[in-house]
């Protein structure tokens, strides 16, 4: 272990750890991505040998059971085993976040086996959050004390890798720009781009090659996905299939102030990005978002000047207020939206 050094790690690194048995006594993994979360939980769970992991494999989610009594499953020694793999789920008091939750960790008790882990044990920390706080010792200790995992804002690339690997092994192939339209409508989740995958793979067995229309066909749009598209028509001039895109979103459920808060964040987005002179990683970086929606937004923002896209992101501002303050119709105000945003747009 390093002191004082936060020692990050690959998948690859965790695998032959894992292979080797040259085991870390500590693994902090962060992400919200559950499908890598549980890629990592599979490699831990391989250490014991499956007629002892009744034993000497252990699991606890700290929304449900007090960090002490995790930390004092991992100070056991292993029950007829040399080795003893412990599991962490949701350290939420490493994060800002406020739970509803009665349960009082001691975080004292995590920093203390920190400093002291049991040599037969491997302890795993998984943090599904974006983001953490380090102000907070313990947080600091974590990240300095253990082996490092990241997801956080996984690139473009690596996803890439994971969707080669998947289809390559059963035989698929998959073109780049199906690939691209995968990840673009997935809003680059992995969890689900893997779901999607195996649609796709069922829907081509016959032939084993996905095109961009196989994806265009079976993918389940999300809700940004769907703002994406509404945000195209908007700036180029689709209005009409702007309004019937908006009247679909909420015919299909979507509640009027989170569909708005979502079209005021895109713009808010693409506002940034245009006024932005780093590169694109380091775009993503500043603003704290994932790089690929960083290269979605520059596709946009190169069509478009700043002027038309700040009358958008103003008159949907003030829409947003009609619809907090008035029982107006959601849908009356867009349009009146659209053709004020028409108007000023001729002038």
């Amino acid at each position: 272990m390093k002191g004082d050094v936060v020692v990050n790690v690959t998948l690859a690194d965790i695998s032959n750890d894992v292979q080797t048995g040259q085991l870390q006594p500590i693994y902090f993994v962060q992400g919200q991505d559950q499908y890598l979360l549980d890629l990592v939980k599979q490699q831990f769970v391989k250490v014991i040998q499956p007629e002892d992991r009744t034993l000497n494999l252990a699991q606890f989610d700290l929304t449900e059971t007090p960090l002490s009594v995790a930390i004092d499953d991992a100070k056991s020694v292993p029950f007829f085993g040399d080795r003893r793999v412990v599991m962490l789920d949701k350290p939420y008091f490493l994060t800002g976040e406020r739970t509803k939750s009665s349960l009082e960790h001691h975080t004292q008790d995590l920093i203390d086996y920190i400093q002291q882990p049991e040599p037969q044990t491997t302890l795993i920390i998984f943090a599904p959050y974006e983001k953490l706080d380090n102000r907070k010792k313990v947080t600091k200790l974590v990240k300095e004390r253990a082996r490092y995992l990241s997801f956080v804002n996984i690139s473009e690339q690596e996803i890439t890798k994971f969707i080669t690997h998947k289809l390559k092994s059963a035989g698929y192939q998959i073109s780049q720009e199906a690939q691209q339209t995968l990840i673009r409508l997935t809003n680059s989740s992995l969890t689900q781009m893997m779901t999607e995958i195996d649609k796709l793979m069922l829907y081509t067995v016959v032939t084993k090659k996905i095109e961009t229309a196989d994806v265009n066909a079976l993918v389940t749009r999300t809700l940004t996905e769907n703002i994406f598209d509404l945000i195209n028509c908007l700036l180029k001039g689709k209005l009409t299939q702007a309004v019937n895109l908006y009247h679909e979103l909420l015919l299909n459920g979507e509640e009027p102030l989170r569909l708005h808060g979502a079209l005021i964040g895109q713009f808010r987005l693409l506002l940034q990005v245009k006024t932005s002179d780093k590169s694109e990683k380091g775009t993503a970086s500043s603003l704290k978002v994932h790089p690929y929606r960083v290269k979605l937004a520059r596709q946009i923002v190169r069509q478009f000047n700043y002027v038309r896209l700040a009358r958008a992101y103003l008159g949907l501002v003030a829409m947003e207020e009609q619809l907090k303050s008035t029982s107006r119709n959601p849908e009356l105000l867009f349009e009146l939206f659209v053709l004020k945003y028409q108007h000023e747009m001729v002038k």
